[in-house]
C-alpha cells in the first residue's frame, strides 16, 4: 500500500515530525520500518478496491469505526467529528467531590491503526493483526448472525481511528485517562495532554476522543493514542513507559464540569501511572498481575436520564439502548456503576453480556450489626437489616437479547452497571464492588487482551488482579450534573 491522501505513508510522517513521533518505540515484535513494508506487501490490493459499501465494525477498543476500501470519508468522519465536540451533559456522573484524574495508564499497544482489515477476507485480516501483536478469535455465534471483524479483533483500522478521533494513526497505543468529573467535549484536544516516559522524553499523543464514552450520562473518561510505549515485562532492560501524565494549557484548555455545572479548567493536573506494566508475564501472582482496575464505583437510585444519546451520530449507537430499566423493567430499582481504568472484557476480544455477573464480579455489604454478606448470585434475595438485596444483572453493555454469544454487540466503554432491586436499608449496606479474579472468577482484560486464540510468543496485556472497590452511596443525591 503506497502513500496516497487517505493513506500517508506514515514513515514520512514520522520523519516530519522528529523523534516524538518516533515510529519504533512501541512495537516489540518487529521494527516500525519491516512491519510496514510487510504490510504494504499484504494489503496491496486494499487501497485500489472501488467496493463502496462501508462496513460498521463492531467493539473495538474505541467502541465502533466504519470500514471503507479507501477512505473512511471525510464528510463522514468531519459530521462525527462535529457531533462528538458539542457541549453536552445529561445526568452525568460525578465521582468524587474533587475535580481530579482518578486513573490513567497504557493498556493496549500498537493495535490503533492496522492497515487492511476486512471482513471479507478474513485470512489476511487475522495474518496482519497478529503480525500486528493484536489478539484474533474465533467467534462462536448463531447461525443467522454474521460476525463482523470487531468479532474476530479489537485492532481497528486507520480509517476506524480517524472516524471517531479525527484523524489516522498507524500501530499507536492506547491510554485512557479517567476524570472524577466529566468534560466539556469542545475542549478535548491531544494537546491537552503531556505524558513522561521513564526515559524523560516528553510525548504529546496524536489524537483523542470521547468514544467509547460518548453517552451523554458518561464523559469522564477521555482517550489517547500515540506512541507511548512497549510490552516488556517490568524487570526487563529497555522497557518504555509512561510515568506520568499532566494537562498542560493549549488554546481551548481542558474543561470540567462539577456540582451545579461550575466549570473548572483541568490545567495542571497530574497523575502518576501505576507501576509498569500492563504486560506482566502469565505465570505472575494473580496480585502482580498489570490489568485494568476499577477508579471509583458509585451507588445511585436507577435512572435513564442521559442514557444513550438520541441523535448522535448512528455509527456509536450500536448498543444501545443498553440501560437497566430497557434490560430487566421494573426489576431496575438501583444502579451500581463501576468506573474502570480500561474497557473490560471476557478476554481482549469478546465483551461481557448482561448475565455475566456471576463469572465476574461479587458485592459486598455489611449490616449494622457487622456481619459481612456477599451477593454473588444474581436472582437470590439477601437479607440485610431487615430488609432484602437483589442483582438483578449487568447492564450499560448492549442491547437485550433472548440468548447471548460473541457476536453481541458490547459498548466497549469505561462504565458497567450491576443493576439491582430490593429495600433501601439493605442497599444501604452496600460497602464494595469487587471483581475477585481468582478462586473460581475469571480476570478481565482490556483491548489488548489475548482472544481466545492468542498468537504464541506474543507477549499480551495482563487480566485484572483481584480488585475491592470502595462504593459511594448517593441514594440520596446521585452527583450527577446536566449541561448546559
Amino acid at each position: 500500500m503506497g502513500s496516497s491522501p487517505c493513506h500517508p505513508d506514515p514513515l514520512r510522517g514520522a520523519a516530519d515530525q522528529g523523534d516524538s513521533a518516533n515510529p519504533t518505540r512501541g512495537l516489540g515484535l518487529l521494527t516500525y520500518t519491516s512491519r510496514w513494508s510487510t504490510f504494504r506487501t499484504i494489503a496491496s490490493d486494499r487501497s485500489s478496491r472501488t467496493d463502496p459499501a462501508p462496513r460498521l465494525i463492531a467493539g473495538t477498543a474505541v467502541a465502533c469505526a466504519l470500514m471503507a476500501s479507501a477512505c473512511s470519508g471525510e464528510v463522514a468522519d468531519d459530521a462525527v467529528q462535529r457531533q462528538l465536540s458539542e457541549d453536552i451533559l445529561v445526568n452525568a456522573d460525578i465521582w468524587d467531590e474533587e475535580p481530579k484524574i482518578l486513573g490513567a495508564g497504557l493498556g493496549f499497544t500498537d493495535i490503533n491503526g492496522v492497515p487492511g482489515l476486512d471482513v471479507d477476507d478474513l485470512e489476511s485480516s487475522e495474518r496482519l493483526t497478529r503480525l500486528a501483536g493484536g489478539a484474533w478469535s474465533d467467534p462462536t455465534c448463531a447461525s443467522d448472525e454474521e460476525p463482523a471483524i470487531g468479532h474476530y479483533t479489537s485492532t481497528i483500522t486507520p480509517e476506524g481511528v480517524a472516524l471517531t478521533f479525527g484523524k489516522e494513526t498507524y500501530f499507536a497505543d492506547g491510554y485512557p485517562v479517567e476524570f472524577s468529573w466529566p468534560y466539556l467535549p469542545s475542549t478535548l484536544d491531544p494537546t491537552d495532554f503531556a505524558l513522561t516516559l521513564n526515559t524523560g522524553e516528553v510525548i504529546t499523543p496524536e489524537v483523542s476522543s470521547i468514544v467509547p464514552n460518548w453517552e451523554l450520562n458518561e464523559r469522564s473518561t477521555a482517550v489517547i493514542f500515540g506512541q507511548f510505549g512497549n510490552r516488556l515485562d517490568p524487570s526487563s532492560d529497555g522497557l518504555i513507559w509512561p510515568v506520568s501524565i499532566e494537562i498542560v494549557e493549549d488554546d481551548t484548555p481542558l474543561t470540567l464540569v462539577g456540582p451545579g455545572g461550575q466549570t473548572v479548567s483541568a490545567v495542571g493536573m497530574t497523575y502518576q501511572s501505576p507501576p509498569p506494566s500492563s504486560y506482566t508475564k502469565p505465570d505472575v501472582s494473580p496480585a502482580d498481575r498489570g490489568g485494568p482496575q476499577l477508579v471509583a464505583a458509585k451507588l445511585t437510585r436507577m435512572s435513564t436520564l442521559g442514557e444513550g444519546w438520541d441523535g448522535g451520530p448512528r455509527v456509536l449507537t450500536g448498543s444501545t439502548p443498553n440501560d437497566g430499566v430497557t434490560l430487566y423493567g421494573d426489576d431496575a430499582e438501583y444502579r451500581l456503576r463501576v468506573f474502570t481504568s480500561g474497557g473490560m472484557t471476557r478476554n481482549g476480544v469478546q465483551g461481557l453480556t448482561p448475565d455475566d455477573f456471576e463469572d465476574y464480579f461479587r458485592v459486598r455489604a455489611v449490616a449494622d450489626d457487622g456481619t459481612e454478606v456477599l451477593l454473588t448470585e444474581t436472582g437470590v434475595d439477601y437479607a440485610i437489616n431487615g430488609g432484602t438485596v437483589r442483582v438483578v444483572g449487568l447492564a450499560d453493555l448492549g442491547t437485550a437479547s433472548d440468548a447471548y454469544d460473541d457476536c453481541y454487540l458490547e459498548d466497549r466503554d469505561n462504565q458497567i452497571d450491576i443493576i439491582l432491586s430490593g429495600d433501601d436499608a439493605a442497599v444501604r449496606a452496600i460497602t464494595h464492588a469487587e471483581i475477585p479474579s481468582t478462586d473460581g472468577y475469571l480476570p478481565l482484560y482490556n483491548p489488548g487482551g489475548p482472544g481466545n486464540a492468542p498468537t504464541p510468543g506474543v507477549r499480551y496485556s495482563a487480566g485484572t488482579p483481584p480488585i475491592s472497590q470502595e462504593v459511594w452511596v448517593t441514594l440520596d443525591d446521585p452527583q450527577t450534573v446536566t449541561y448546559p
